[in-house]
């Protein structure tokens, strides 16, 4: 062991930081503390009006992270989703809950496009029958949904349903009955995905964080999320995070209860048990 302490100035290999975006950098302004509109910063742009904020503590938090590390976000958006966010990111980013890598500047990378378009080319008439199941159940349930495939190049990659005036608890009551072996289904506040197995934001995290590493080193990689679903990826860093007002949080909370000691809490693998939609 060295005799001295590690100083801040040797530091000279710099993290990796894989980053969700919505609901951990950012939210929509709905979600933003009430009375402080004039302290927002914009994060994204949205077609709806529904713009998503930066508080000035998560904007201290992103300018910290760019300026240390390389930061790669890994969301849920599309490429066009993802276009309209206003975070200056310089690196990969992870987008389309990980059928997608794109390179600095926006273009794909075609190792991983070549991978992912051959698996997903089989799951392209599952994908059309869920969205057809789904608007189906919404019109029998009375339910205003709005839904759609989020295609990427010549791939479709998982279905989407929000509400359009609900805040989604309501989508829990869609049914789909199909061949669903090794399918994801999240659900977190708006937003339920149905994504088919090729597609992973764990399998394309796992993919990058090795081709970096074997390109500049064996760098230390943080990971942050808010949705239990983030957990799949955030297992593959060496450090991990989550806002304090998150699903994941919310699981902690659950699954730990105060007076036991640690160790007993841990015990019985409640925090180590998938959530039941999550099929890595």
């Amino acid at each position: 062991m060295p005799d001295q302490p590690v100083k801040s100035a040797d530091h000279a290999i710099q993290p990796i930081v894989f980053a969700d975006l919505d609901d951990t950098l950012f939210q929509t302004h709905a979600k933003c503390p009430k009375g402080s509109e004039d302290k927002l910063a914009l994060a994204a742009i949205s077609s709806n009006g529904h713009h998503s904020m930066m508080t000035p503590r998560q904007v201290a938090m992103i300018d910290w992270l760019l300026s240390t590390s390389q930061v790669i976000p890994v969301t849920a958006r599309g490429s066009t989703a993802y276009g309209n966010v206003k975070i200056a990111f310089n690196s990969y980013a992870i987008v389309a809950n990980g059928a997608v890598i794109l390179k600095p500047g926006g273009a794909h990378l075609k190792e991983w496009h070549d991978v992912i378009s051959k698996e997903l080319i089989p799951h392209r008439e599952a994908l059309n029958k869920v969205l057809e199941i789904g608007r189906q159940g919404a019109e029998a349930g009375k339910m205003s949904v709005r839904s759609w495939i989020v295609e990427e190049m010549d791939m479709a990659t998982y279905a989407v349903f929000k509400e359009n005036d609900g805040d989604g608890k309501r989508l829990a009551e869609l049914k789909f009955e199909f061949d669903d072996a090794g399918w994801i289904r999240h659900h977190n506040g708006n937003n339920f995905a149905l994504i088919p197995p090729p597609v992973s934001k764990r399998r394309a995290v796992e993919f990058l964080l090795k081709k970096i590493r074997s390109e500049s080193g064996d760098r230390p990689a943080i990971g942050f999320g808010d949705s239990a679903s983030d957990l799949a990826y955030l297992n593959l860093c060496d450090w991990w995070g989550a806002p304090s007002r998150s699903q994941i949080s919310a699981m902690l909370n659950q699954g730990l209860t105060f007076g036991e000691s640690t160790n007993a809490a841990l015990s019985d693998r409640k925090l180590c048990k998938r959530p039941t939609y999550q099929a890595v």
